[in-house]
């Protein structure tokens, strides 16, 4: 019954589509190309290239830059294969053209997920193989590859308990996830709990490995980096990562806590979405803070005390430099909180959050269980734990020392996830 619901929703949607697609260009979440747009309609903005076509669908900039490991892994081994990779957002886009340029991969938009768009980008990309990642499941795609005879097969498998509980709910008892999970041949949970939450909608086999862990460090440009760090000399530094709106203001109210204790503290705002930089500079300035922007080449002079990266793809410089990070979302209760903690542990930065990390919540238990990061209750206990740490270089390596050694100790799990991948891969034309 809901698969033919689905399918009709989706069907009355058409004439809806383009307004929504317009309405997300204007907000600055869509692209604004008239050629790629097409991609949002399953119309291809560029030609096939022969041979093998591996397909990844990643959602955004997270879930994309998770599959990179395996990505090029996969054309390693396959020299005859080329890699597209769909993504839902415009970030992801962005990310994917600097992560795949010089490899023998592509970026397009995913479709909406109605019949003929679905069917259109079937038929045009003919991939080999399907890969989705974490739960960005589309039941019209899916479905629509396994009847093409499209081996899929589910990556970095998530499956919240409140999600869990809603498919159990609403999906027929249990019949339309059944029948949507059993299009994935197979499957790669990223932990126990989303192990035993995916069987029981009938995932299956499902092996444990988070991606996450299988990323290589963040790069960093060696001149940016050595400018950045000439810029700030021996000021106490740390970063705040990934921030979402209304963290700001309560990371300002912790970094006055840092500089009762450091005057010349400085503090790296790098939010979430890059193209809010600005509008953190006013509300800053308003909180008594003298604020530099770095995509408007701002220098960090004496008197400047925050320091907003409102760029992509340089938080590998950041991490490098600042021997404390705190990885923002994770202040506020929300629907999904927390962003990746194992970029800053890979560079050796120690890391905080906020208590609110549901949606990485298995990261986040494992370097719990190794004390190799510091949970805050809020923005007070932010700033005093950073001050604490800048006071004490001994507590403050030990941080940076545990979270890298439990960031190198779960790279292995890549090799686990190609020598169970590769049999599948081999047998497809």
């Amino acid at each position: 019954m809901y698969k033919y619901l689905y399918r009709f929703v989706m069907w009355l949607a058409a004439p809806v589509v383009p307004f929504v697609l317009a309405q997300r260009r204007l907000r600055g979440k869509e692209t604004a190309d008239p050629k790629r747009i097409k991609e949002r309609y399953g119309i291809a903005s560029i030609p096939r290239p022969e041979g093998r076509i591996f397909w990844f669908n990643a959602a955004s900039v997270g879930e994309s830059n998770s599959i990179m490991p395996v990505l090029k892994k996969i054309l390693e081994r396959y020299p005859d294969a080329h890699a597209l990779v769909t993504t839902t957002t415009l970030n992801g886009a962005l990310n994917m053209e600097k992560k795949l340029a010089g490899l023998r991969a592509f970026h397009q938009f995913l479709p909406v997920d109605r019949g003929n768009y679905a069917r259109r980008f079937l038929d045009y990309w003919k991939p080999s193989v399907g890969f989705f990642v974490d739960n960005d499941f589309w039941p019209g795609l899916i479905m629509k590859a396994k009847r093409r005879g499209i081996p899929l097969i589910l990556l970095n498998g998530r499956m919240s308990a409140r999600s869990h509980a809603r498919w159990m709910r609403y999906l027929g008892r249990r019949s339309f996830a059944r029948e949507l999970m059993g299009a994935f041949i197979y499957s790669f949970a990223k932990s126990d709990d989303n192990l035993i939450r995916l069987k029981d909608l009938g995932l299956n086999p499902v092996n444990v490995g988070d991606l996450k862990y299988g990323v290589a460090p963040l790069a960093a440009d060696e001149e940016k980096l050595a400018e950045f760090k000439r810029m700030v000399g021996k000021r106490p530094v740390w970063v705040a990562a990934s921030t979402h709106e209304g963290e700001e203001e309560l990371l300002s109210a912790s970094h006055h806590i840092v500089q009762l204790a450091f005057p010349d503290a400085l503090m790296v705002i790098a939010p979430r979405r890059p193209a809010r930089g600005p509008e953190i500079v006013k509300s800053l300035e308003m909180r008594q803070h003298k604020v530099a922007l770095r995509s408007k080449k701002g220098k960090i002079t004496k008197t400047v005390d925050v320091y907003v990266a409102d760029t992509l793809g340089e938080l590998g410089i950041f991490f490098r430099a600042a021997p404390i990070a705190f990885v923002g979302n994770s202040l506020f209760d929300r629907p999904l909180t927390g962003h990746n903690g194992i970029e800053p542990a890979q560079l050796g930065a120690a890391m905080l959050s906020g208590k609110y990390y549901n949606d990485v919540i298995e990261t986040y238990e494992i370097l719990k269980k190794d004390n190799a990061v510091i949970i805050v209750d809020n923005e007070n206990d932010l700033g005093n734990r950073v001050a604490e740490l800048f006071s004490n270089p001994e507590m403050l390596e030990g941080y940076r020392l545990r979270a890298k050694a439990v960031a190198e100790r779960e790279t292995a799990v890549l090799d686990r996830i190609m020598e169970k991948l590769e049999p599948v891969l081999d047998s497809v034309k």
